[in-house]
């Protein structure tokens, strides 16, 4: 939720990742598999069936889907994208990339409760 208040930032380095020609094809190809997946009429659970849980498996294969689209993208391509957007959303995406890659401390920043 933490990174709730940059969604438009997260938005707009993937729309440039995925045009930039250092991202290889079949990362472009997952994520855009995770976007058809989640605008795709079937569903692991119908929303028909359980609204609140038809929903949550939309949201956890699109989390999925760009969580692992930034973690494999080339580093080159996301220092050279980050340079574009808004200092704290840089500062806040390398916290998240340096916890996600089990970074010096992976659990020390939640010793706080928050999260």
């Amino acid at each position: 939720m933490r990174r709730l208040p940059h969604l438009r930032h997260i938005v707009r380095l993937i729309w440039r990742l995925v045009r930039d020609g250092r991202v290889p094809m079949y990362l472009k190809g997952m994520l855009g598999l995770a976007i058809i997946y989640v605008l795709s009429p079937l569903d692991l659970i119908p929303e028909g069936v359980a609204l609140a849980f038809g929903l949550v498996d939309d949201l956890a294969i699109m989390i999925a889907g760009v969580n692992w689209f930034l973690r494999l993208v080339p580093q080159d391509a996301v220092d050279d994208q980050l340079k574009t957007l808004s200092p704290d959303f840089q500062q806040s995406f390398q916290e998240w990339r340096t916890q996600e890659s089990g970074g010096d401390q992976p659990s020390s920043s939640r010793a706080d409760g928050a999260g």
